[in-house]
């Protein structure tokens, strides 16, 4: 071998060797990592753990992590097995579930069926103004033997898997709560991760739950969730690496964090923002009134003031253009025309103009922004509008009484299926159509009618009608879609954005296998 032949080997085995060492260390880096504690920044304040009762985003990530219910979504979108490790489905009005063995509480007490029926019924409760009450009304719940319990409806209902898994559906020891346990205070579920402190509206901090059921999970040690109202606090703590992922990142921050090379942005959409009306109270127990509203609301100009290209305008009903249901009919409905806003408010009685009232989020920017360009629309047309800008927690407080005239504010579809319009505005809704008495006959037949069938070709023309009438009776006025975004830092591993109906769900999805490196 010469010289050079010698020379031109050893290049060739150092390259070998730098190759298989890249190799090694990006297999190394895709590895799971046990350990470490997430610093999550919310914007929203969790002031109750109360597992069936809905308190916001934030909440909504918490819950997951703290609960199980018996089913439940993976990183696909796909449901699952949580609590329950198999179901049979004899008819479409029935599931039976079977649980897993040698599941128990944080507290060591042990999962049965009977603390399925007490979560159930409780749900049922009016008492308890859970979120899915109106979805599982009527539901009657039996223990077949401890491992073992049945769900049924009077009629069959396509929802009702997909409603179970949802963290609202969290099942609770009876043993605990029957004790005299405050739930919102207090924690004691068979989730991934279990409640070391809680300072309401503040800081949750969360450890590992080494009862979890599923073998190796959580990665973390624990959570650390810090509620931050503000937005470029929120931004800048994630900037100083004193948080390491937070939600809700400001639109107007998403790309300038984009270029930053120690930060990740995930975005998806499914989220939209809405006018909501107290629809009990004058102005807007007039649905001309509230339509005059949905006219006269310039949403191309809330889109991009708000959302910096992050947004879109929407002129029909909350249904994504690639959904099977999507009613392209309904486009341009509310296509802004302030001639016929006039016209609705003269009929109304209104000729001279209105005042009005509207709650505001005041922690988060696109509300404020959103608010000042509603106002400014609404006063071209007569109604005159003062604005109330408020903390989180006072925002779902008047909610939850039926305290306002109308008020912003943001949700998702909250279910991967068009019966999600029956979670707001099904009359037995405590999120939002109960505390203020709202009730359309008219919508609650639809609903039910769509709910009982399963072949979707069959149900599309009927959540059509719904849709449609929704828009003639304008509870809410939709305005504009926008996209979610988390931001973390690269070092934050195993983290999946949804969109659609799961975006807002995304990362009390991901917690039991995210992990920091």
């Amino acid at each position: 071998m010469t010289f050079k032949q010698t020379w031109r080997r050893m290049a060739q085995l150092v390259g070998a060797c730098a190759l298989a060492a890249a190799a090694a260390g990006a297999q190394a880096a895709d590895t799971p990592k046990p350990g470490g504690t997430l610093r999550y920044g919310t914007v929203s304040e969790i002031v109750s753990l109360d597992p069936h009762v809905y308190g916001g985003s934030a909440w909504k990530v918490l819950i997951e992590a703290l609960y199980s219910p018996l089913a439940g979504y993976d990183k696909s979108g796909a449901i699952v097995p949580r609590l329950a490790q198999s179901w049979d489905q004899p008819d479409a009005r029935t599931i039976v579930f079977h649980l897993r063995p040698d599941v128990a509480f944080q507290d060591g007490t042990p999962v049965t069926a009977d603390d399925v029926k007490f979560s159930l019924d409780r749900i049922l409760d009016p008492a308890t103004g859970a979120t899915l009450r109106s979805n599982l009304l009527g539901a009657t719940v039996t223990v077949v033997d401890p491992a073992t319990v049945k769900v049924e409806k009077p009629s069959p209902d396509a929802t009702m898997l997909s409603v179970l898994a949802l963290p609202e559906a969290a099942i609770v020891s009876r043993k605990w709560v029957e004790s005299g346990a405050n739930l919102k205070l207090s924690a004691n579920g068979t989730g991934p991760f279990q409640l070391k402190s809680y300072e309401p509206a503040v800081r949750a901090s969360l450890v590992r739950n080494p009862r979890y059921f599923v073998a190796g999970q959580p990665y973390l040690d624990g959570v650390d969730f810090r509620m931050i109202k503000s937005d470029d606090a929120r931004v800048n703590a994630l900037r100083s690496q004193s948080l390491d992922m937070i939600d809700f990142v400001p639109w107007k921050d998403i790309d300038v964090l984009r270029r930053n090379a120690g930060t990740k942005i995930d975005t998806a959409g499914g989220a939209f923002m809405s006018v909501w009306f107290n629809t009990s109270k004058k102005p807007f127990d007039d649905a001309r009134v509230r339509r005059a509203v949905s006219y006269a609301i310039d949403r191309e100009a809330v889109s991009k003031a708000a959302f910096f290209g992050y947004g879109k305008p929407i002129y029909g009903a909350p249904t994504p253009e690639d959904s099977p249901y999507y009613d392209k009919s309904l486009d341009g409905t509310y296509k802004r025309d302030t001639a016929k806003a006039r016209a609705l408010l003269a009929e109304a009685g209104y000729a001279n103009g209105v005042d009005a009232s509207m709650v505001v989020f005041q922690g988060l920017g696109i509300y404020t922004t959103m608010a000042q360009v509603v106002q400014a629309n609404l006063k071209e047309v007569g109604i005159n509008l003062k604005l109330e800008p408020v903390e989180w927690a006072t925002l779902v407080e008047r909610k939850n009484r039926g305290d306002y005239d109308s008020m912003i504010y943001g949700v998702s579809v909250k279910l991967p299926d068009p019966d999600a319009y029956a979670y707001y505005l099904g009359g037995d809704s405590s999120y939002w159509a109960k505390p203020i008495g709202y009730r359309d006959p008219e919508l609650e037949k639809l609903l039910a009618e769509g709910r009982a069938l399963t072949d979707p070709k069959a149900r599309q023309p009927i959540y059509q009608q719904a849709e449609k009438r929704i828009q003639e009776t304008s509870p809410w006025v939709f305005v504009s879609w926008r996209e979610q975004a988390q931001g973390y830092l690269r070092k934050v591993h195993g983290y999946t954005q949804l969109g659609g109906a799961l975006s807002e769900s995304s990362p009390g999805i991901s917690l039991p296998t995210m992990w920091i490196n």
